[in-house]
């Protein structure tokens, strides 16, 4: 359902049937689902944001979420009306040990990345800050500068709060302001002001985790050590859990672990998962993917033309970028892929075009799985290896290996282009402009930006 279907007025329906159609462009549009028990909630809350608008009822204030092309102004009100924003610092203990003995292994095992966690419906930020205080006392080791603190929500509103930092006695319910005077300094109105250095520690950035803004490099949710996301589940429909669940997945790095409600916690939906349950939690491990099958010893001779690509890139060439230089076109073509220049062809990737050429695509593609797995820290063999999945139509090998490029080469201006090759291929478009944006600030090649430009007036 998009926001086209519904510029048609609500007037001379009867009422009910104007809710239902409220409540399914809601869902449509936010993700949050009011079937069932939970419709009460919505009528309920569609009349106090009657109230907010001066409209005369819930009625009316569901004709006005259905009129027009839906914007931020609807998203914001449904945000504000249709949460709740009840939470408090230190709320899991459990979770936070977890992710002390996870940082504890981090530096145990000498990784000289950051470690990197995601507060996913952060609320008011007591989460993501009770994270920060709670590494800071306990894994003194860790050094601020050594771990990453995300944090999103749907709610501007509650976003903006966080930013502030000034807490009342209510979000210590579980804990006491003195004892916690290294992170807070009393204000004159009563409220506690968090320490300026921890607050710049949690980054806070809007995001709706019923959309597929995640995982990316744009959004900074790739590679994630321990994905909180609790009591936002809930809020969604059951295929709408399903999906968001898989992409919190895609995020995590393997052995990383998703923090839930334990309400939430429906096993089977958890696919990819080893669950660990405690008495009041249950967390989820990511499972390392399983090792593909051997390959055959030798390269046999060709028994059948290679699959048709799955979709073709926009007609704006793909300009010269380095390793490797894709070739530019005038009408929508395949990702060619090009050996490199100035280097010699990887071992790996020689294999893989060798089974290519010879007509056995999957085996190839069986030994590209293979090689970026084995060598998952090259980023030219990421990148070699995306381009000649798309070539070969295997969107999501391509964008597993995208994933990887850019979190090892966050300004890879040529991996942002793929991935917009992608998003566009998949429908998504405003998340292919948002890459096109971000390749057209980092491209240094004249002629990729001119392409980029082009590629965006298209898209506009």
């Amino acid at each position: 359902m998009t926001a086209t279907e519904h510029t048609v007025p609500a007037a001379g329906l009867p009422a009910a049937a104007v809710l239902d159609l409220a409540a399914q462009r809601v869902e449509a549009e936010t993700g949050l689902a009011f079937a069932g028990a939970k419709r009460r909630q919505f009528d309920a809350a569609l009349g106090r944001m009657a109230d907010a608008l001066g409209l005369p009822g819930a009625a009316a204030c569901a004709s006005w979420l259905l009129a027009g092309p839906w914007d931020d102004a609807h998203s914001a009100l449904c945000a504000r009306f249709l949460t709740i924003g009840e939470t408090y610092f230190f709320r899991e203990p459990r979770a936070l040990d977890l992710v002390c003995d996870y940082a504890r292994a981090h530096l145990a095992r000498g990784e000289a990345r950051p470690l990197r966690i995601w507060s996913a419906g952060c609320c008011t930020g007591e989460e993501p800050y009770s994270i920060a205080m709670t590494l800071r006392r306990r894994v003194p080791r860790l050094l601020p500068a050594d771990v990453t603190i995300l944090a999103t929500d749907l709610n501007e509103a509650f976003l903006d709060f966080a930013r502030d930092g000034k807490y009342r006695r209510w979000s210590f319910r579980r804990s006491d302001p003195a004892d916690l005077a290294a992170f807070f300094r009393p204000l004159d109105d009563g409220r506690f002001e968090i320490d300026p250095q921890l607050r710049a520690q949690v980054r806070f950035a809007w995001l709706n985790l019923a959309t597929g803004a995640y995982p990316s490099a744009a959004t900074g949710t790739l590679a994630m050590d321990v994905i909180f996301c609790r009591n936002v589940l809930m809020y969604f429909g059951p295929e709408q859990v399903r999906r968001a669940i898989a992409r919190l997945r895609d995020c995590l790095v393997d052995g990383g672990w998703l923090v839930v409600n334990a309400s939430e916690a429906s096993t089977p939906l958890f696919a990819g998962f080893t669950p660990v349950y405690h008495e009041d939690a249950v967390f989820f491990r990511k499972d390392a993917p399983a090792p593909p099958a051997p390959l055959p010893a030798a390269v046999a001779p060709a028994v059948e033309a290679p699959a048709a690509p799955a979709f073709a890139p926009p007609a704006a060439p793909l300009a010269a970028a380095p390793r490797p230089h894709p070739a530019s076109a005038s009408a929508p073509t395949p990702v060619p892929l090009v050996a490199p220049v100035a280097a010699a062809p990887d071992p790996a990737m020689a294999r893989v075009q060798a089974l290519a050429d010879a007509g056995r695509r999957e085996e190839a593609l069986q030994c590209l799985r293979r090689a970026v797995e084995a060598e998952a820290s090259s980023a030219p063999l990421q990148q070699d290896a995306a381009l000649f999945a798309l070539e070969q139509g295997d969107r999501t090998l391509a964008r597993h290996c995208l994933r990887r490029l850019l979190y090892l080469e966050p300004d890879s201006a040529i991996g942002h282009y793929l991935a917009a090759l992608i998003e566009d291929a998949a429908g998504r478009r405003p998340r292919a402009r948002s890459l096109l944006r971000d390749c057209g600030r980092l491209a240094a090649d004249a002629e990729l930006r001119g392409a980029v430009r082009q590629w965006l007036e298209r898209l506009s």
